[in-house]
């Protein structure tokens, strides 16, 4: 055991050994070599990323080595740098890619994510002694963070919901999170349309809108109150409720155009 990490110790100080130079100018045999090499290395890095059950340790290991294969690339031996030093850089950057992607839409960094283990640490015992959730300021105490720091890396380890989430009791079953959600830009656009448009206007606006937008602005904008929603609409045209949302502002700025 003591031979074995003092053998990862002096692969990780050397600052060009034979070993990456033949990768680095050989061929894919030489490649494969080095990535044997340094495996316990990417594996130690692995271990810090393995927060959630949805990231598998052979995801983390193979975007582990693509990291390595960029820092081989990149390397430049005849500055001095120990390869692993310079390598681990990339191999923590392609790990913190894969995170992102599977488990949240902010990378944090390694100094964040640290504090962020902290945070969770200090909370978790709060509400052990407490038997309460404890607020940012008593985490912010226990753990001698500032407040809004704690605030900041909350918020972004929380999970972020879907805009086609169902929300609501069972008899609103079928509202989802997006139609809860206005779109002040999309509202008041439309409403500045009747105030600055005659009525023989309205053929050519309507003109520029395809058969689909036009049928999105008459039933989201009906002029006889009877408006449908989102979710309605998707249902009728064979798309989501986000797809829909998506045309409506695409045809109020084709509006909003036509008018300039």
């Amino acid at each position: 055991m003591l031979a074995t990490r003092e053998r990862r110790r002096r692969l990780a100080a050397a600052p060009a050994s034979e070993l990456v130079l033949a990768a680095k100018h050989g061929d894919d045999a030489d490649r494969d070599a080095l990535v044997r090499a340094f495996t316990p290395l990417i594996a130690g890095v692995a271990r810090f990323y393995r927060t959630r059950a949805t990231i598998d340790r052979e995801e983390l290991m193979q975007e582990g080595v693509v990291g390595l294969l960029r820092a081989l690339d990149r390397f430049d031996p005849e500055h001095g740098t120990p390869f692993w030093g310079y390598a681990s850089w990339w191999v923590r950057q392609a790990m913190q890619e894969l995170v992102s992607e599977l488990g949240g839409t902010i990378v944090l960094s390694d100094r964040a994510q640290r504090k962020l283990a902290r945070i969770r640490n200090a909370r978790r015992e709060l509400l052990q002694r407490d038997c309460r959730e404890p607020s940012p300021t008593a985490i912010a105490r226990e753990t001698g963070l500032a407040r809004d720091e704690v605030e900041r890396l909350l918020a972004a380890a929380r999970h972020p919901r879907a805009l086609e989430e169902p929300v609501g009791s069972d008899h609103d079953a079928n509202t989802t999170l997006g139609e809860l959600l206005d779109d002040p830009r999309a509202v008041e656009a439309f409403e500045r349309i009747p105030r600055r448009v005659e009525v023989e206007q309205l053929p050519r606006l309507l003109a520029v809108l395809s058969e689909r937008e036009r049928t999105i602005i008459a039933a989201r904008f009906a002029p006889d109150g009877l408006e449908r929603t989102l979710r309605e609409l998707g249902e009728d045209l064979g798309v989501s409720a986000e797809r829909v949302r998506q045309i409506e502002n695409v045809s109020l700025d084709k509006l909003r155009a036509a008018l300039a």
